[in-house]
This record gives C-alpha cells, sequence and structure tokens, in this order.
C-alpha cells in the first residue's frame, strides 16, 4: 500500500470542500433557473403576441392600401383633362404605390423577426431575453451567477478527472518499473 502524503491530503480535503460548496450552490441555484425559465417564456409569449399583433395590423393597412390604389386608379382623368389633373393624379397613384411598397418591406421586416434565427436562438427569444434582462436585471444577474458555478463545478471535475487518470498512468508506471 503506498501513503498519502500530508499535501495531497490537504489537496484532497480543499477540493472535497469545493465541490461541497458548488453543489450547495447548485441545489440553491435550481429555483432561480426554473424562475428565470418562466420568466422568459413569459416575455417570449409577449413578444410572439406583440408580433402577431403588428403583422395583423400591417395586414389590414395592406388591404386599405390597396383598396385606395383602386380607388385611385378607377378615377383616372379622361383624356380631354387638364394636364394639371393627369399630373396631380400620377403624383397620387405614385404616393399610393410607395406607401404600398412600404407597407409590405415593414411586413416582411417582421416577418423576419416572427420567423427568422438569430445567431443563437429565434429571433422573438432573443428580444425576450434582451428584456427580461433589461426588465429584472437582478433575476439575470442570479442567473448568470448560477450558469458560472455550473461552469466551474464542470471544470473541475473534468480537472480532477484528468488528475485522477494521470495518477493512475503514474502508478501503473511505476509498478512496471
Amino acid at each position: 500500500t503506498q501513503s498519502v502524503s500530508a499535501a495531497d491530503q490537504d489537496g484532497l480535503y480543499e477540493s472535497a470542500q469545493e465541490l461541497e460548496r458548488q453543489q450547495q450552490a447548485l441545489l440553491e441555484a435550481a429555483p432561480v433557473e426554473q424562475s428565470y425559465q418562466e420568466s422568459l417564456a413569459t416575455y417570449v409569449q409577449a413578444k410572439h403576441d406583440q408580433v402577431e399583433r403588428v403583422e395583423d395590423k400591417i395586414e389590414n393597412l395592406i388591404d386599405q392600401q390597396q383598396a385606395r390604389l383602386q380607388q385611385t386608379l378607377a378615377s383616372q382623368p379622361g383624356v380631354f383633362s387638364r394636364s394639371g389633373t393627369k399630373a396631380a393624379w400620377q403624383t397620387q397613384q405614385m404616393q399610393q404605390q410607395a406607401r404600398l411598397q412600404s407597407l409590405h418591406g415593414r411586413l416582411e421586416a417582421v416577418r423576419e423577426i416572427k420567423d427568422g434565427m438569430g445567431i443563437h436562438a429565434p429571433k422573438i427569444e432573443e428580444l425576450a431575453t434582451r428584456k427580461l434582462r433589461a426588465k429584472e436585471p437582478g433575476l439575470a444577474s442570479e442567473f448568470d451567477e448560477m450558469q458560472e458555478a455550473q461552469r466551474r463545478h464542470q471544470a473541475l471535475l473534468r480537472k480532477q478527472e484528468q488528475e485522477r487518470k494521470q495518477k493512475l498512468q503514474q502508478e501503473q508506471q511505476l509498478g512496471r518499473g
């Protein structure tokens, strides 16, 4: 049997204490994660509803603008109308077509937000996350701290596993020699 040095024992004891602290932090953080996820889901739903309302409103505006354009086309001045009347009609028609194109562009932008993907998640979820972080900075901060604790815990576990493997290799090499 091999004896474990006092320095190794102290290192193991400190590692065990650190693991216990991190596990306790994870247990305490579980409600934070649940609360954060529930809040995020609420914000995502609100953003989705908002996009639906805006999309419907723009579609209605497009329908109204198309009706106005049809009215303008129907009231085209006759062949014997004055040139000023024809010019005013053409200007009005061009303005209405430009407005219709602008509305279609806005509708496309709204649909891109609704259906598009951001860097890490759907755009709606990214917008909801930004809003959640702005409205509830305390919860967001706690969530970030919890995630950082989880990352540190995982890193420590990986480090301990590597050290254990290295020790086994050293023991095997010593056993062969």
